[in-house]
């Protein structure tokens, strides 16, 4: 009788010490379970945290070059408006001002032919001023052209 018994726990002894230990209290059951595997899995788990933090702070990191980036470029844009509205009012003078001259230029003039020549470069004035094809500085420099037309008329008219 003594050798049923031992021949019946042998196999069960021998599934246990077949058995993986795991670090895992939830599998391997009380005799499978290790100490060291279990040390292992929660080095992993905290690496992975690690991991994460470090990708976190990378990401937070960028998302502050995005925002000192993205405050640089709207101090740009706003520059870049006021200039543009600089160049608007410069140009709406500029072409106000040939306007008076144009005008003046044609009131000053002895002859239709010279008050005609006087309107003709009054209408060269608005259409130049108007191009929306010609850039502010294109329409600056081609109203600069009219203004020395008209003061080269003026200067006619003076001898």
């Amino acid at each position: 009788m003594k050798r049923p018994g031992w021949l019946v726990l042998a196999p069960i002894f021998a599934a246990l010490a077949a058995c993986e230990t795991t670090g895992d209290p939830r599998s391997g059951g009380l005799f499978g379970w290790s100490e060291a595997k279990a040390q292992d899995r929660q080095s992993a788990r905290q690496a992975e945290v690690s991991r994460a933090d470090h990708e976190l702070a990378g990401e937070t990191q960028r998302q502050a070059r995005l925002r000192q980036r993205s405050s640089g470029t709207d101090g740009d844009l706003a520059q870049a408006i006021a200039t543009q509205h600089f160049a608007r009012e410069r140009l709406r003078s500029q072409q106000d001002a040939l306007v008076s001259k144009a005008e003046q230029l044609e009131e000053d003039s002895p002859t239709a032919a010279t008050a005609s020549r006087a309107r003709s470069l009054r209408r060269k004035v608005n259409t130049v001023a108007a191009n929306p094809g010609l850039s502010p500085a294109q329409r600056a420099a081609r109203l600069r052209e009219l203004e020395a037309e008209i003061d080269a008329q003026r200067a006619e008219l003076s001898r």
